[in-house]
C-alpha cells in the first residue's frame, strides 16, 4: 500500500484527480490517500473545502482501477485556526492550504509513513521506488528546488513532493519548529523555507522524484510549478496540469493527453451520480 496526501480547497480538486489518474496508470500498489482540506470562508470567500461529493468522484474513479484504493477527507480549519490564529506570512500571494502540511503531525488519522504531492504533479513511472525509502531516523525526503539551489542556497529543498516520517518529525518537534517560523518570521516563500530550516534530518533525492524544469528519460514525477524558459526571450512559464489548454500551447506537452481523456470520461460518468463536474 501506498499513503499518499494531498492539500488544498476545492479549486484543486481537478489537479488531484488528473495527478492521481496518472499515478494509477503506473503503480500496481493499492493507494490510500488523504485529502487534507479547510473551510475559511469567513476568511475569503473563494476558500471552500473540497466536498465529500469530490471524494467520492475521484475515490471511485480510482477504484474503477482497483477496487480496493481509498480516499478519505479530512477537515483541517479548527487546527489551522488554533496554529495560525497569529501568522506572519497570512499576507502573502499563497493561500492559508500551503501550511497544512506542516500541521500533519497534529494529524492522528494519518498513517505513519506518507507521500505528500502537490496537486500539479504529474507522475511518469512508479512512484513505488520512491516511497519505499528506508526512512528510519529522518524526518523528511525530498528534491532540491529547481530555482532555490541557486537563488537561495544548495540544499534548499523543493516542498511539492515530501515523504513524511511522521514518528520521527513528532519525535524532533521539526513540523512544530516550522510553524514557529512561519507564526513569526515573514519568508518569501513561508512553508517551504520554514520546512528547509527546521527539518535537518533529510534525504535528498534525485530530481526524477520531482522534476521541476522538464521531463527527463528517468523522471518519476513531473513538477509543473513556475519554470524559467531563456529561449526566444528570457520568461517564466506557469500552466498547471488542470489547464488542458495551457499545457499544451506553452508547454507543447500531449504525452499524458490519455489521462486528460479518463479525467473528462470519469466526470460525465459520476457528474449524475454525485453532481460534480468540474471546473471549466
Amino acid at each position: 500500500m501506498i499513503n499518499l496526501m494531498y492539500c488544498g480547497n476545492e479549486k484543486m480538486f481537478d489537479g488531484i484527480l488528473i495527478s492521481l489518474l496518472s499515478i494509477e496508470k503506473y503503480t500496481k500498489e493499492t493507494l490510500n490517500v488523504y485529502l487534507m482540506t479547510m473551510d475559511l470562508q469567513d476568511i475569503k470567500e473563494e476558500f471552500k473545502p473540497i466536498t465529500e461529493e469530490e471524494r467520492m468522484i475521484i475515490e471511485k474513479s480510482l477504484q474503477d482501477k482497483n477496487p480496493e484504493n481509498t480516499v478519505h477527507l479530512i477537515d483541517t480549519s479548527e487546527l489551522y485556526r488554533k496554529e495560525f490564529s497569529k501568522n506572519s506570512n497570512k499576507n502573502t500571494h499563497f493561500t492559508p492550504y500551503i501550511f497544512i502540511r506542516i500541521m500533519s503531525d497534529e494529524v492522528e488519522e494519518l498513517p505513519n509513513k506518507v507521500l505528500y504531492l502537490d496537486a500539479d504533479i504529474i507522475a511518469y513511472d512508479d512512484i513505488k521506488q520512491i516511497f519505499d525509502t528506508d526512512m528510519t531516523n529522518y524526518e523528511i525526503g525530498a528534491s532540491l528546488d529547481a530555482i532555490g539551489r541557486k537563488a537561495i542556497n544548495p540544499d534548499y529543498m523543493n516542498s511539492g513532493v515530501i515523504l513524511m516520517n511522521l514518528p520521527e518529525i513528532r519525535k524532533t518537534g521539526c513540523f512544530q519548529e516550522a510553524r514557529k517560523l512561519c507564526r513569526t518570521k515573514k519568508m518569501m516563500l513561508p512553508d517551504q523555507t520554514a520546512i528547509n530550516k527546521a527539518c535537518t534530518k533529510k534525504i535528498y533525492f534525485p530530481d526524477k522524484y520531482n522534476e521541476q524544469a522538464q521531463k527527463q528519460n528517468d523522471t518519476v514525477l513531473r513538477h509543473f510549478s513556475m519554470t524559467f524558459r531563456a529561449k526566444p526571450y528570457p520568461t517564466y512559464i506557469n500552466a498547471k496540469p488542470w489547464q488542458i489548454e495551457e499545457i499544451h500551447k506553452k508547454y507543447n506537452i500531449y504525452d499524458f493527453d490519455d489521462i486528460y481523456d479518463e479525467y473528462e470520461d470519469y466526470l460525465k460518468k459520476f457528474k449524475k451520480e454525485i453532481g460534480v463536474y468540474g471546473k471549466e
